[in-house]
């Protein structure tokens, strides 16, 4: 429908809004003074995008200090409403340099946990980080770093809508589910966010320096492939 349509619509429906309260209430006629045109417009207009506004936000984004090094945010990648939605820390020096999450060492290990079990970025995945900066020498983000960046993985969350969370390394877990235990204490439970189930397993960097990790990881994978019935593949 054109604005100038709508517009029209609009105010015969005013003008007869004005006339029955006339009538009922035994009063004057009153026409009520609105700017339709300015209305239509608005209704007119497409709705916004609310993938992409949180994108923009998270692209121009000085909440913390985070933001005074980075070459690019890292805001996420993979597909929307997922099977699962890995969650990780935050962009180490490959993923500032690209701005697309896990794509250094981690994350080709990462890519090779989730194969198994018939899950890829590419098709039924989707991934992101707690903070969409790099902090300084890869250390792991301060708690008000954190804090000011948590509001765009919770919408991301909610807009991603995944079947399953998996967070990936202490600070996720720490982030989303609010609890101070290790990794070592929360793998092998199944939480809740907000209606959607949550595994924890170790993060693809530790493993990487701690080999020990690597079969409670398979463990885990094998796990979210029961919990989403999905066929295991192959071995880790």
């Amino acid at each position: 429908m054109e604005t100038n349509e709508r517009e029209a619509l609009m105010r015969q429906f005013s003008d007869l809004c004005d006339q029955a309260k006339a009538v009922v209430g035994g009063g004057p006629y009153v026409h009520t003074e609105l700017d339709f045109h300015q209305a239509a417009v608005r209704l007119s207009s497409p709705p916004a995008d609310p993938w992409k506004e949180v994108q923009e936000q998270v692209a121009v984004c000085r909440k913390c200090r985070l933001c005074e090094e980075r070459h690019h945010t890292v805001f996420g990648e993979g597909v929307l409403h997922p099977l699962v939605m890995v969650i990780g820390e935050g962009p180490g020096a490959e993923e500032d340099a690209s701005g697309r999450p896990f794509v250094g060492r981690g994350g080709q290990y990462l890519d090779k946990w989730l194969a198994p079990i018939g899950l890829s970025r590419d098709t039924n995945v989707y991934i992101a980080n707690v903070v969409k900066c790099r902090p300084p020498q890869n250390r792991t983000p301060e708690p008000d770093e954190i804090e000011a960046c948590l509001p765009y993985l919770k919408r991301q969350i909610e807009l991603v809508q995944p079947k399953l969370i998996l967070l990936s390394g202490s600070t996720a877990a720490h982030a989303i589910l609010r609890r101070p235990e290790g990794v070592g204490k929360l793998r092998g439970q199944t939480f809740d966010y907000e209606g959607i189930p949550v595994v924890v397993t170790y993060h693809p960097a530790g493993v990487l320096r701690n080999p020990e990790y690597r079969r409670p990881v398979w463990e885990d994978m094998k796990r979210i492939a029961h919990m989403l019935d999905l066929p295991i593949l192959g071995k880790k």
